[in-house]
C-alpha cells in the first residue's frame, strides 16, 4: 500500500513538483528551521498571523442571500504576496476564502440566489480535458455550481455536477435555476462548496467554498455548559502550494501525462491554513472554548492533537511536541450533536468531515505557555509521507494570562440519538472502489466506484422512507472520505478482508457452500466519534465499511419535500481529485 503512494511522490518529483516532499526540511531532534525556505516558495514563518488578522463576513441565513463568485486578490500570509482566488460573497470587495459564514436557525428555510462574476474566459488552473467534464466545458467562461454540503435539499438545489453555469449564460444540461431553497432541519455544521463536473478540484483549490451553520435556539438555549460565541471559533483547515508571487501552485502537468495531461491523483499542499489564514495563532484564555472544525483539504487527511509547548520555544516548535496533550470533547460530528459527549485525545479529520468539539484551556500546567494544534496523519492517507516541520503544524494558542474561568461540567446525555432496527432493512448495497492503474508506473489514471463512472446508467434507486445497508469494499491503497448527498448516514462497522482473494475470485463475502469467507478479522467497531450522523465517512483499504442509509429526516420522519424530482444526487469519493476522475456514481430517490 505504501508503495503505490511514494512513487506518487517521486513522480511528482520528476515533473516538477518538488515541494510537496522536501526532505531538507525534515526536523532533526533538536531543532528546526524558524522560517521555511523551499523552492519555488519564498521563506514563511509560521505564527505570525493571528487567525482574526482574516475577518470572515457573517450572513443572516434566514433573509434572503445574494452571493456570487468573483475574482479577488487576498493575502494569506504577511511575507506572500496576494493571491488570485475566486472567491464567494455578497460583492467583489466583501468576496474573501473562506466564503462568508451563513448562519441558518432550524425551521426557517434559507433562500440564496447564487451568481457567477468570473470574468476570466480560461480557468486560472490548467483545465484536464480528458477527465468528466473537459470535453463538455463551456466555450467561455468559468462554469460553477453550489453544493451544500450536509445540508438536506431537493436535487434542484443541491447543486448537481451538471448544473453550472457561467457568467456568460452558458448553462449545464441539468441546470434549473439560480435560486435555491435550503431546508434547515438540525442543528449542525455544514458547509458550502463548488461541485462542477471535473473541475471541483480546481474550483476548490481556488477558493470557492464556505461555512454554514446552523442553529436551533429553542434547543441550544438550554446548554448553559456552552462556551458563549466569543469564544466558538470555527476553523476551517486546508493545505495548499504556494509560488514565492503568492501565487497557488497547482500542477499543470499530470502524472501519467499521455492519460491525462494534467490531473494528479492527489494534490497535497506542503503549507497549512486555517481560515485563509497561513500558519495562524489565536489568543486564548484560560477557559473552555468551542471550535467548529471543517476538513477542507482537497485529500489531505489530519490526525489533530492539541500540545502543550512553552513560549521560549517560539517559533521553533519542532513536532512531534512532547508536552501534555489536551483533552479534545467532541460534542457533534456532520449531521448533529451527539447523544454523549466523545472524549479523545487525537481527532482525525478527513476532507469533507466536520467535527464540533471542546477544549479546555483553563487548566494547564504553569509551563504550558502555548498550545500548538500538531497532525501526524500522512499523506496520501495512511500510508504516505509521514508528516514533517512543515506539515506537522497547524497553528498555535497563546494564552494570554493566567486568570483561569473555571469550564463549566459537561453533561453526560447531551442528545437523542434513535437505536437503529436491523431488522427493518428493505435493501442492502455493496460498492466497491476501485483504483485503475497504469501499467507502466503503477500509479491510479483512474478512480471508480465499482468499475463505473460518473456518466454511466445510474443503478441506485432508492425509496423514499426506506432503510438500507451500505457496504462499502476497498480495494485500493487509500483510504477514502466516502459521501452520500441528500441524507446523513450512521457507520455501523469495519471489517478486514482478504484483497487479493476477494479480486481473484477465491472467496465470498455472502454464505457460500463452494467458497469460503473473505474475513480476515472480526468486526471492527467504529470510532467513538462516528456514532452520531455523518454525511462523510473514511473506508479504510483493505476493509469494508457498512453504513445504516435511512432515507428520511434523522428524526424518523418524512423528508420536508419530494426527493424524487430533479436531476437526482450523487455519492462519492470527497477526495476532490477522485471525484473529478470518475470515483462518483448518481443515484435517483424513488416514491
Amino acid at each position: 500500500m505504501a508503495q503505490r503512494s511514494h512513487l506518487f511522490q517521486a513522480l511528482l518529483i520528476v515533473y516538477g513538483f518538488a515541494n510537496v516532499v522536501r526532505a531538507a526540511t525534515t526536523p532533526t531532534a533538536t531543532a528546526g528551521p524558524k522560517c521555511v525556505n523551499a523552492f519555488p516558495r519564498r521563506s514563511l514563518c509560521k505564527f505570525v498571523d493571528s487567525l482574526t488578522s482574516h475577518v470572515i463576513p457573517t450572513l443572516d441565513g434566514t433573509k434572503h442571500l445574494t452571493i456570487g463568485a468573483y475574482q479577488i486578490y487576498q493575502k494569506f500570509h504577511r511575507d506572500l504576496p496576494a493571491t488570485k482566488q475566486y472567491a464567494y460573497g455578497t460583492s467583489q470587495k466583501s468576496a474573501s476564502y473562506p466564503g462568508p459564514t451563513i448562519v441558518a436557525r432550524v425551521g426557517v428555510d434559507t433562500t440564496v440566489t447564487w451568481e457567477n462574476h468570473l470574468l476570466d474566459n480560461t480557468h486560472m488552473f490548467t483545465v484536464d480535458p480528458t477527465l468528466i467534464m473537459g470535453y463538455k466545458f463551456p466555450k467561455k467562461g468559468i462554469p460553477i455550481v453550489v453544493h451544500r454540503h450536509g445540508g438536506s435539499q431537493q436535487s434542484y438545489y443541491d447543486g448537481h455536477p451538471l448544473a453550472w453555469f457561467t457568467q456568460y449564460g452558458e448553462k449545464g444540461p441539468t441546470y434549473y435555476s439560480n435560486d435555491y431553497k435550503y431546508v434547515n432541519d438540525e442543528a449542525s455544521t455544514v458547509w458550502y462548496h463548488d461541485h462542477m463536473a471535473g473541475i471541483t478540484r480546481l474550483n476548490v483549490a481556488a477558493g470557492m467554498a464556505g461555512l454554514y451553520l446552523i442553529t436551533d435556539p429553542k434547543v441550544e438555549s438550554k446548554f448553559t455548559w456552552l462556551p458563549p460565541a466569543s469564544r466558538t471559533v470555527p476553523l476551517a483547515i486546508a493545505d495548499r502550494l504556494f509560488f514565492a508571487n503568492g501565487s497557488i501552485n497547482y500542477p499543470n502537468v499530470g502524472i501519467v501525462p499521455w492519460v491525462h495531461p494534467n490531473w494528479i491523483p492527489e494534490y497535497i499542499g506542503d503549507t497549512n491554513m486555517v481560515n485563509g489564514v497561513v500558519w495562524p495563532y489565536l489568543k486564548v484564555r484560560p477557559a473552555l472554548y468551542r471550535f467548529k472544525v471543517l476538513g477542507a483539504s482537497s485529500a489531505r487527511f489530519y490526525e489533530l492533537k492539541f500540545v502543550c509547548a512553552q513560549r521560549a520555544d517560539y517559533p521553533n516548535f519542532v513536532p512531534p511536541l512532547s508536552g501534555k496533550v489536551l483533552d479534545i470533547i467532541e460534542i457533534a460530528s456532520d449531521g448533529g450533536y451527539h447523544a454523549k459527549p466523545v472524549y479523545i485525545k487525537s481527532l482525525l479529520l478527513t476532507p469533507g468531515a466536520r467535527h464540533d468539539i471542546l477544549v479546555d484551556f483553563s487548566n494547564l500546567p504553569s509551563t504550558c505557555t502555548d498550545v500548538i494544534l500538531q497532525n501526524s496523519a500522512p499523506a496520501p492517507y495512511p500510508a504516505g509521507v509521514a508528516a514533517d516541520w512543515d506539515t506537522g503544524l497547524v497553528m498555535r494558542f497563546v494564552v494570554t494570562n493566567r486568570e483561569r474561568f473555571p469550564a463549566p461540567k459537561i453533561p453526560s446525555q447531551i442528545s437523542y440519538i434513535p437505536r437503529i432496527n436491523f431488522r427493518d432493512i428493505q435493501r442492502v448495497r455493496w460498492h466497491s472502489l476501485v483504483e485503475i492503474m497504469d501499467p507502466k508506473t503503477n500509479v491510479p489514471i483512474r478512480v471508480t466506484i465499482d468499475k463505473l463512472g460518473f456518466s454511466d446508467p445510474v443503478r441506485d434507486f432508492p425509496k423514499q422512507g426506506s432503510n438500507e445497508l451500505w457496504h462499502i469494499i476497498n480495494l485500493s491503497a487509500d483510504a477514502h472520505p466516502f459521501h452520500i448527498h441528500l441524507i446523513d448516514h450512521r457507520p455501523i462497522a469495519r471489517r478486514a478482508f482478504d484483497v487479493a482473494a476477494f479480486q481473484a475470485g477465491r472467496c465470498s463475502f455472502r454464505k457460500s457452500a463452494s467458497k469460503p469467507a473473505c474475513w480476515t478479522s472480526p468486526r471492527i467497531p467504529v470510532d467513538p466519534t462516528e456514532r452520531g450522523w455523518k454525511d462523510t465517512t473514511p473506508a479504510y483499504p483493505g476493509q469494508v465499511l457498512t453504513l445504516w442509509a435511512g432515507w428520511k429526516d434523522n428524526d424518523g420522519r418524512p423528508l420536508p419535500f419530494d426527493a424524487s424530482v430533479g436531476p437526482g444526487y450523487v455519492y462519492h469519493c470527497h477526495m476532490l481529485d477522485h471525484e473529478d476522475n470518475d470515483m462518483m456514481r448518481p443515484f435517483k430517490v424513488v416514491k
